[in-house]
């Protein structure tokens, strides 16, 4: 499979568990063990605010690190294959 592939199926899994974050946040009720994934959500939110500062020299403008804030080290490998 090639990796553009792969990237894009990691992109869609973040994207769901960023769903999945977001609701366990404005109705925590509706989703099982909540709490975990509030818990998620802080660490992604911390870890991609390090990524952005140790890679942003390869920032190329808003719209990377808008997506580096949602998908990390997804959006990075992105970025890298562009350059």
């Amino acid at each position: 499979m090639p990796l553009s592939q792969r990237l894009k199926i990691g992109k869609v899994i973040v994207s769901i568990v960023w769903l999945f974050i977001v609701v366990s946040v404005i109705e925590p009720s509706q989703v099982p063990f909540s709490y975990v994934f509030q818990g998620i959500g802080i660490f992604l939110v911390v870890s991609h605010i390090i990524e952005i500062v140790v890679f942003k020299k390869r920032m190329r403008g808003p719209r990377d690190y808008l997506l580096t804030m949602l998908f990390g080290a997804l959006q990075l490998k992105t970025i890298r294959i562009a350059a």
